[in-house]
């Protein structure tokens, strides 16, 4: 009795030690999050914007390194555009979205990239009516970031310089998903139009509706 339970317990040592390698293998890099309202701003801008705004935003995966379904992704980056009909902060269920990637990616990255997002992203994205592939570029230099999708979106930004140089009670909002050393900044070119979604918006100021940081799923 006492070698089964011995064989038992070694068991499930082996397998919780299996599952947690596992869960530690997993996707990580840079995050950016672009809203159609200002996440840092004072209290009558925030109100103001609250109930008409906010109802698009921009999601940015860039993955530094990581594997899904045994595919591995490094140094690819996948964009979403996401559209509901009312504020993003209170809206889950009318969601939609477009799904871009790179054109870099090879199919299997694609199919693993799109895998692992409908996975781990769903309650994030909504109902993904299109996939894209398209030729995406991100670069950074400094605090500053700059993200194209083909013709569709155009993405500068710049966030500010630490975590805590802000005052905390006037950023208004969270990220639309979970991220690590969530920092706020500002746009300063942000344009979009696709036919995938009904809406599209060319920013015309700076406006400080950007959160950056980094991911792991």
């Amino acid at each position: 009795m006492k070698r089964i339970f011995v064989f038992t317990t070694l068991t499930l040592i082996l397998v919780s030690g299996f599952a947690f390698a596992t869960e530690t293998a997993a996707v990580q890099g840079e995050y950016i999050e672009a809203r159609s309202a200002s996440v840092y701003v004072g209290a009558c801008h925030f109100g103001a914007e609250f109930v008409e705004g906010g109802k698009e935003a921009t999601l940015v995966w860039n993955i530094h390194r990581g594997s899904w379904n045994n595919v591995s992704l490094d140094g690819l980056t996948a964009v979403a555009v996401v559209s509901a009909k009312n504020n993003l902060a209170i809206d889950t269920k009318t969601r939609k979205s477009v799904l871009y990637v790179d054109t870099k990616a090879t199919s299997e990255q694609r199919a693993a990239i799109s895998n692992m997002l409908a996975t781990k992203r769903s309650d994030v994205l909504g109902k993904v009516v299109a996939t894209q592939i398209a030729p995406i570029t991100f670069t950074k230099k400094g605090t500053k970031y700059d993200v194209t999708v083909g013709k569709a979106l155009t993405l500068s930004a710049n966030r500010y310089p630490c975590v805590h140089c802000t005052q905390p009670h006037q950023i208004w909002y969270e990220p639309l998903t979970k991220i690590q050393n969530a920092i706020v900044g500002k746009s300063e070119v942000y344009r979009y139009k696709d036919k995938h979604l009904s809406v599209n918006w060319q920013q015309g100021d700076a406006a400080n509706n950007v959160f950056v940081g980094s991911f792991s799923m």
